[in-house]
């Protein structure tokens, strides 16, 4: 009776503890409805993270869950999660590429598809001033608002379009017209206004390669612009569209810049033939030289004049055979065979003897570029009297190519070369490595 009782006082007092953990547990699960699942303290109050109360926690985690390991494995860890985070990053930054590369390269292929033909015609039309309509028929132009980065697709499909054409013919009016017709004009004129800086580099290329008639307040704006690249663009723009004093940038050294690269060699050098193919004069170069005081553009100065100047200016250069700088001695040997100018033949021979080994074997070439048949005997007397091996294998090269005389000659000099100079003659005679190499 005893033992029973015992086991029913304990029955009942599980039982009550029962009751009151399912109240305890009814009570949380309100609590938790109330506070929308958010995690409870064992004192029934709710965790709630904010702002920056979410990174902290996190980095408190972090400092706890590694309290115990060492600083390596901790320094291990921070990096394995910084890899992770930085592949995840680069991954989408990868895969958003590749979206955009993809959907521009689909664009263009159906603009081009769709408009480029029609477009050729319209800018190789025998009729100049296309009405706006007509234009627009020609190409079955629907009207639509195209946005910006499909506005820098149409820029290629108008470049391709008028690499053909003359694009410095003033009567040349389709082309922009049908460049204002799509909505083109209008983008360029807002990005050369408010664009990034590398957009509008990028916008002042096609506006010079279609010829594009830019207001003049704005190219005002741009030919001054503080920034040398796209100051510079834009004045080589104003070189191909200006018809009243189009090289006024040449008048000034400092306007000119003195940072002029390779590339914009090639840029002014592509200009000045279009402008001479368009009908207008090319520069004055005699003023330019006087001027400009930086040795690289002036010796390349010197050699547009071998491609656009006139006789007179030519015999300028001949004043330079003699300049105290010697870039400008063989810049204008260069020039003189590169115009094949016959003049500067005795001259050239005459000052021979006072030029640098470099600057002789460029005397050299320019005398075979002219290929008077004149200059047998000067090339024989260079290669017995030359010092350096080079311009002994210049001069024989010279003969080898100038004609039956010359060949003569150099088959005579080879008969009689003594044992140390066979290998100059081997040389020229090869047609693998018979080329000017110093």
């Amino acid at each position: 009776m005893k033992l029973n009782a015992k086991v029913l006082a304990l029955v009942a007092v599980m039982a009550a503890v029962t009751l009151v953990l399912v109240a305890a547990s009814t009570d949380v699960s309100e609590q938790q409805v109330m506070y929308g699942g958010a995690e409870l303290s064992p004192l029934t109050e709710a965790y709630q993270l904010w702002g920056w109360n979410v990174p902290r926690y996190y980095y408190y985690l972090f400092a706890h869950l590694f309290a115990g390991y060492p600083w390596v494995v901790r320094v291990a860890y921070m990096v394995i999660i910084f890899c992770c985070i930085a592949f995840l990053v680069l991954m989408t930054v990868m895969m958003i590429d590749f979206y955009i590369r993809r959907r521009n390269r689909k664009r263009l292929e159906e603009i081009r598809e769709k408009y480029l033909e029609k477009l050729k015609g319209v800018c190789y039309a025998e009729v100049e001033n296309l009405p706006m309509e007509e234009i627009k028929r020609r190409l079955d132009y629907k009207e639509r608002k195209w946005k910006d980065w499909e506005m820098r697709l149409w820029s290629s499909v108008f470049i391709e379009a008028s690499t053909f054409t003359n694009t410095q013919d003033p009567n040349l009016t389709n082309i922009q017209r049908a460049m204002r017709l799509v909505g083109f004009t209008d983008y360029v004129e807002r990005q050369l206004l408010h664009g990034k800086h590398a957009v509008k580099l990028q916008m002042i290329q096609a506006v010079r390669l279609t010829n594009m008639q830019l207001p003049n307040g704005l190219v005002t704006r741009l030919v001054n612009d503080k920034d040398d690249e796209l100051r510079k663009a834009s004045r080589l723009y104003y070189m191909c569209t200006s018809v009243d004093d189009p090289y006024v940038f040449f008048e000034e050294e400092n306007k000119l810049g003195v940072l002029f690269s390779q590339w914009d060699m090639m840029e002014l050098h592509e200009i000045f033939r279009k402008v001479r193919e368009g009908g207008r004069p090319a520069p004055l170069f005699v003023p330019i030289l006087q001027r400009v005081e930086n040795p690289g553009i002036k010796a390349f100065m010197m050699k547009e004049i071998a491609y656009w100047g006139t006789d007179q200016e030519m015999r300028y250069l001949m004043d330079f055979f003699e300049a105290p700088n010697f870039t400008f001695r063989q810049a204008a040997f260069v020039s003189v065979g590169i115009r094949k100018f016959s003049e500067a033949e005795k001259a050239m021979e005459k000052v021979f003897y006072k030029q640098t080994e470099v600057v002789r074997r460029t005397i050299l070439n320019s005398i075979l570029s002219i290929n008077s048949g004149r200059s047998v005997t000067f090339f024989r007397d260079t290669y017995k009297s030359g010092v350096s091996q080079f311009t002994k294998r210049t001069a024989l090269r010279c003969l080898y190519l100038y004609g039956a005389r010359g060949r003569s000659m150099f088959e005579m000099l080879k008969a009689t070369a003594p044992a140390n100079d066979a290998i100059l003659f081997k040389h020229v005679e090869s047609p693998i490595i018979n080329y000017e190499e110093d």
